[in-house]
């Protein structure tokens, strides 16, 4: 597995509070600081506040489709690598994920993947800033 570069900052979004402090541990525990929240909206004002090298999404927010969330990313200036998180894979919404810009798409029940694409992702050049819509 890549090792994680110290100091690198990873948001976590992930509705379930146990999830979210599940993935928030094992990325601590590999040298990553990280936030969470369970709020697409919140996660796109932190997103524009500070700047963070992985955004670790879950395909479902309970505020704002995963889709329309991703499209909003898009506007920002600076692009983390994302990660999306699903409960179950399959080809056509990986496709689908991969077409809006995702870096990864991982399960959800499988830590160790979550934290290898984070690492993967945290290992390589950030993505230039997008220009501004």
């Amino acid at each position: 597995m890549i090792s994680p570069s110290q100091n690198k900052k990873v948001l976590v979004v992930e509705g379930n509070d146990t999830m979210a402090e599940a993935f928030q541990s094992r990325l601590q525990d590999a040298g990553f600081d990280t936030r969470t929240t369970w709020s697409g909206h919140e996660a796109l004002a932190l997103l524009q506040a500070s700047e963070f090298d992985v955004l670790l999404l879950d395909s479902y927010l309970p505020d704002l489709h995963a889709a329309d969330f991703l499209k909003r990313l898009s506007r920002l200036p600076l692009q983390p690598w994302v990660v999306v998180m699903k409960g179950r894979l399959a080809s056509e919404s990986v496709r689908r994920y991969r077409a809006l810009g995702v870096s990864h798409v991982v399960s959800k029940r499988d830590a160790a993947q979550v934290v290898q694409a984070v690492s993967w992702c945290c290992a390589k050049e950030p993505l230039a800033k997008a220009s501004v819509q």
